[in-house]
């Protein structure tokens, strides 16, 4: 028992070491106890008043969306207030040209008094047992346009005065992919006789009208504003929470009122409320940990200002028992600077006794290793710059060459030939953009010259099929310098140049030449267009950005299309093959030719 009392470490302290850990320890855990109760008592207060708070907007917001639908309801009464529109309703004229006349003033009425004026409403019809009048802005009528007689929601409108509310549902409205799209429908009756209906109105509406007033909301950072259908269909969504798919991993059971979520262990509140007239809930999702961050901010604060004050209390402490050892507690200072990372220290001792030669020996340590990690910073500095941050820019610049229109131009190609059953060149055509987009995609690594020109390849036979007999190209290649390793994209910019400064500015036809010759040591590729040229004026600019050995911006449209492309090129085969390596260009009236110099790659580590 005696042995393990000694080998206690707290018993070995001194008396003041131990007074001052005795009242530390005690002074920190009643901090600590104090701050967090205050903090759970200030979370709990922000996180009450917040749901308070979001509810009441949720219903605010509800009552917003059911004006919003009593107007669109007001709306199918337009034909009231216009007796020429009326008395077309409740005449039938037997001569064509009565009944065209009576259709073009029944479908400019629409268009101009309920359509045009309001965005969200995509279609309009009023329509009897005999016809049907309609006016659009897309270009697929209803799905029930030719059988609307037996739909359920014409026989409810015949059944009844009030306005008949069609729920969420899909149709065509712009395209194969259906949009999300709800109804309201009303009998039209005689205003002569109400005994007598003329016609059922429809109005058919997309939700950007909801999205208005939704988007008049304006919550934190942290939290999501949903309105959906009673089959959890979202017809609107404002997610500003790092969790996405937060809407579906939610289970909420309740029409109104407030509730808590456990999502992937964190912790969500969420408030609902459902609208009376089309039965969409709005939800609204806060988080625990956006709604606690000033807490938790003010408990840091706290323990860190309450920290500061016993540190300070110790050392005033600490001074009555610090001045007899105080030439040796310089030198125990100077080592926790060190340990920090301060370099500069220097410990003043003018004592010449075992603590002086300490102090000189320990100053003489920290001059050496300062100069050690400043050369080392140095080296390390012009390598990082110099290489790796310039190699980056390079590469995200080039990936930025990527247009998004030439996305679409491609796709839109796809579907023309396949709407014109031209489904094996479709297929060729869909497997070259496949490669094509697996190439970009390695914009970051090194690939075999045969696997780039297959890339170029891919990329003019997709833009073949746009320009077709107005594009050509040849590739001669010798077959030896297949296996040679070269950056990714290192044609593909240039060919794309060609391509655009060719075929879209000149009308005759493009001829893409790319070759391949040997000087010495140093492996050339030389592409060639002969379109219209970049003129002396770019051309001088383009060279003089290329032997430029800074990066330079430029506000010239061609220097930004053409020459920020070659000039990531440009360096890129810098970094790889050395300062000999790079691109010529020359241009004239006649067309463009590239040279693009590989130096010194008969070297085995340049091939596989």
């Amino acid at each position: 028992m005696t042995h393990m009392k000694n080998k206690n470490p707290f018993r070995k302290l001194n008396f003041i070491t131990k007074l001052i850990l005795i009242i530390s320890v005690f002074n920190i855990g009643l901090v600590l106890l104090i701050s967090y109760l205050n903090y759970y008592w200030h979370s709990k207060q922000v996180i009450n008043q917040t749901i308070e708070q979001t509810q009441q907007i949720i219903e605010q917001l509800g009552d917003n969306i059911d004006q919003y639908m009593e107007e669109l309801f007001r709306l199918t009464l337009a034909p009231y207030y216009d007796d020429t529109i009326m008395d077309q309703l409740a005449s039938y004229p037997a001569q064509s040209a009565a009944k065209l006349a009576q259709k073009r003033e029944i479908e400019t009425f629409l268009a101009s008094v309920m359509t045009l004026p309001r965005d969200e409403i995509l279609r309009v019809y009023i329509m009897n047992q005999a016809n049907i009048y309609s006016y659009t802005k897309t270009p697929y009528e209803m799905e029930d346009y030719n059988t609307y007689t037996e739909a359920d929601w014409y026989k409810d409108a015949l059944a009844t005065t009030q306005p008949i509310y069609i729920p969420v549902h899909s149709e065509k409205a712009f395209g194969q992919k259906e949009t999300q799209i709800f109804s309201i429908a009303r009998q039209i009756r005689s205003k002569e006789n109400n005994e007598i209906t003329l016609a059922v109105i429809k109005v058919d509406a997309n939700y950007t009208g909801i999205k208005s007033i939704c988007d008049m909301i304006n919550f934190s950072n942290d939290s999501a504003l949903y309105v959906v259908t009673d089959t959890n269909d979202i017809v609107y969504q404002k997610n500003l929470l790092p969790e996405k798919n937060l809407l579906e991993k939610m289970d909420i059971n309740i029409n109104n009122g407030d509730g808590i979520a456990i999502i992937d262990n964190e912790k969500y509140f969420f408030n609902v409320t459902t609208l009376e007239e089309s039965n969409l809930k709005v939800i609204a999702v806060n988080s625990y940990l956006a709604l606690t961050q000033a807490a938790r901010q003010n408990l840091n604060s706290t323990i860190v200002l309450v920290s500061i004050c016993i540190f300070i209390s110790l050392i005033l402490l600490l001074l009555f028992i610090t001045e007899f050892f105080k030439p040796l507690n310089k030198i125990i200072e100077g080592m926790k600077k060190v340990e920090t990372g301060d370099m500069s220290v220097q410990v003043d001792i003018k004592n010449q006794d075992e603590i002086g030669y300490i102090a000189n020996a320990f100053n003489e340590m920290v001059q050496n290793l300062n100069a050690f990690i400043v050369e080392n910073n140095n080296l390390i500095k012009e390598v990082y710059e110099s290489q790796y941050l310039q190699k980056e820019s390079q590469y995200n610049a080039l990936c930025s060459q990527i247009k998004p229109h030439f996305l679409y131009n491609t796709l839109n190609t796809f579907s023309l030939l396949i709407k014109c059953h031209e489904y094996d060149k479709a297929i060729t055509s869909i497997e070259d953009f496949s490669y094509y987009l697996r190439g970009v995609m390695n914009t970051d690594k090194e690939i075999l010259l045969s696997a780039e020109l297959k890339i170029v390849e891919a990329y003019l036979d997709i833009q073949k099929l746009r320009y077709e007999e107005k594009l050509h190209y040849e590739i001669k290649i010798d077959a030896i310098f297949s296996n040679l390793v070269v950056p990714a994209l290192i044609l593909q910019p240039i060919v794309e140049n060609a391509v655009k400064h060719g075929c879209e500015r000149q009308r005759g036809k493009t001829l893409i030449m790319i070759e391949s010759m040997r000087e010495e040591k140093d492996f050339i590729i030389l592409i060639k267009d002969n379109g219209k040229g970049m003129g002396e004026e770019n051309l001088i600019k383009i060279n003089n950005l290329l032997n430029s050995e800074e990066e330079k911006s430029s506000t010239d449209n061609q220097l930004k299309e053409s020459g920020i492309g070659l000039l990531n090129v440009h360096r890129r085969l810098k970094l790889k093959f050395g300062k000999n390596s790079g691109i010529q260009i020359i241009s004239d009236k006649n067309g463009t030719t590239i040279k693009m110099v590989l130096s010194d790659v008969w070297r085995e580590e340049n091939h596989v």
